[in-house]
């Protein structure tokens, strides 16, 4: 795989769905370059650095979390630059750290719900021998917001509202005028069940219209305008309060 160019300056390995791999950014600045999430895997991490030395640049000098599920910080371990996530990521690592990884406690895990059901094939597909995974703790931490400078450009590291999960952050590289959103724009995982959560949306949706990013990349689909993601945005809460009045009507 190679990366693929979204501005003069950042690149990304693609998402793909087929084997649960999030997109991973890669900024370019004058003195210092920086991965966007650490994958599910050390396999993810070796395909991402093998693309970036493809490329002819650098590797990266530090590697910033979105959020702490497993398929965006798994590969952490696999990578031995400093790590930066808000406090609440280093939280929720904390715990998951304490987790053991064999199959009957992957199963257990999932009974209490501390470990969401679908995600068991997924992570046994990339974990064969689930005790193989190692779990790395951010080595830099930040309360609610943190800045970046990688040299003539400018990485903002902002702790959102999402109906995702309670630590996810977006980056939003200024000069680019582009953010990375990670899983910010998703709905939530209850259980088995994806949940709209329209409040949170409406919450995100104010956090970030006054960034200044034209272009975005969410971490499982193709990057798309800031116009584009606010008019699915839209979308969704119609669709939302639509199926609310159905309800209403048929109580």
């Amino acid at each position: 795989m190679e990366l693929e160019q979204l501005t003069p300056r950042v690149y990304h390995l693609p998402f793909s769905h087929s084997d649960d791999r999030p997109s991973l950014g890669y900024v370019r600045g004058d003195r210092f370059a920086m991965m966007i999430d650490a994958g599910n895997s050390p396999h993810q991490v070796e395909l991402f650095l093998r693309a970036v030395e493809s490329a002819g640049f650098r590797h990266p000098d530090f590697v910033a979390l979105t959020h702490s599920h497993w398929d965006h910080c798994f590969g952490l371990h696999a990578l031995e630059i400093p790590s930066i996530a808000c406090v609440q990521t280093r939280q929720s690592l904390e715990m998951v750290s304490k987790l053991q990884w064999t199959p009957d406690a992957l199963e257990k895990n999932a009974e209490k719900g501390i470990v969401p059901r679908e995600c068991v094939p997924r992570i046994r597909l990339h974990y064969p021998q689930l005790e193989k995974i190692r779990i790395a703790l951010p080595t830099i931490i930040y309360q609610e917001q943190m800045t970046v400078d990688l040299g003539n450009c400018t990485c903002v590291l902002k702790r959102v509202t999402s109906p995702h999960a309670r630590d996810t952050v977006v980056i939003w590289v200024k000069e680019e005028q582009m953010a990375f959103l990670g899983d910010a724009v998703y709905q939530e995982l209850a259980g088995d069940t994806w949940v709209e959560r329209p409040k949170k949306l409406r919450m995100l949706m104010e956090q970030l219209e006054p960034m200044g990013f034209q272009l975005c990349q969410p971490a499982h689909q193709k990057a798309m305008t800031k116009t584009e993601l606010f008019s699915w945005f839209q979308r969704r809460l119609q669709k939302t309060e639509t199926m609310s009045e159905i309800a209403d009507a048929n109580a």
